[in-house]
């Protein structure tokens, strides 16, 4: 398997492939995290891990935060936060929920970033 393309597996029930997707930053093509290029392939869950990682980075800075220090107002680990703003993991329910009541401020993308009406 080549880094960039997911796993799949015959799925046990039903027809086709599962999709395993990797890693958000596996799928850049070109650039720096969370700036760059995705791949044509890269699926819908790497865009929004870039998005969310983006719109964290600025809400640091907004409020002159550290990793650190967000991490001590959130309780979310500074470990974790670094990984969300590396594409090294994608962002679960509740660590998403606990940033944003410590930024003050939404970062999971809006129904205007997936493009619909």
């Amino acid at each position: 398997m080549k880094s960039n393309e997911a796993a799949t597996v015959k799925a046990e029930v039903g027809e086709g492939p599962v999709r395993y997707d990797l890693v958000p930053h596996v799928y850049i093509a070109s650039g720096v995290w969370p700036e760059a290029t995705l791949t044509p392939d890269a699926p819908i869950g790497a865009h929004y891990a870039q998005e969310i990682a983006r719109r964290l980075k600025a809400a640091m800075t907004d409020h002159g935060l550290s990793q650190h220090r967000l991490a001590e107002r959130s309780g979310v680990s500074q470990r974790t936060i670094g990984r969300v703003l590396m594409g090294d993991t994608y962002c679960d329910v509740a660590t998403l929920a606990r940033l944003e009541f410590a930024l003050e401020t939404g970062i999971y993308p809006t129904r205007r970033f997936r493009g619909l009406p």
